[in-house]
């Protein structure tokens, strides 16, 4: 069940990701065009420019974690045997847990209060809160993505880089 839930986030993340990508892309084309062609532009673009920006980096966010990508400090990861990896993994993924618990409450929280003030963007006139939702819905992502990197750490722990460096030495000879 876990491995269907994986690739169906798997896929709803990299088409997201691809339609927010084409967005940008093609209104700033648009834009690029509207301003040294035509002497004029579109005075909304910009913002859902942003917008889409903003959403591909909250999506990316848990796609790091699945991927294994995000920027890590693996010294101690070098240096520790198996067993130790093993609970620095886990120990790295329950802190994660816990940022993203607080990411998806919080986000949440900023979504509904302002969805009851009624804020509306500067150009588009759209309910500001549907721009904080990817907030809220990202940290439900990276709560899965985590649970997944624990699942992933149990069933196969992690080995140290002298390990990993003596096994591709042996692969090479």
């Amino acid at each position: 069940m876990f491995e269907a839930l994986n690739r169906c986030l798997d896929r709803l993340e990299s088409v997201a990701m691809v339609v927010f990508m084409s967005i940008a892309t093609v209104l700033t084309t648009i834009q690029v065009v509207y301003r040294y062609g035509f002497s004029g532009s579109l005075f909304w673009a910009e913002e859902v420019v942003i917008y889409s920006i903003i959403c591909m980096s909250f999506i990316g966010a848990s796609m790091g974690v699945r991927h294994g990508t995000h920027i890590s400090v693996d010294v101690l990861n070098s240096m520790a045997t198996p067993a130790i990896n093993r609970w620095l993994h886990l120990i790295a993924a329950l802190i994660g847990i816990v940022f993203a618990g607080f990411m998806t409450y919080y986000g949440f929280v900023l979504y509904f209060n302002t969805l009851g003030r009624g804020q509306l963007t500067a150009a588009l006139r759209l309910p500001m809160a549907w721009f904080y939702l990817p907030i809220g819905i990202s940290g439900v992502l990276l709560v899965l993505r985590y649970v997944w990197v624990i699942r992933e750490v149990w069933n196969k722990p992690p080995v140290s880089l002298s390990e990993e460096l003596v096994a591709e030495s042996d692969k090479l000879v």
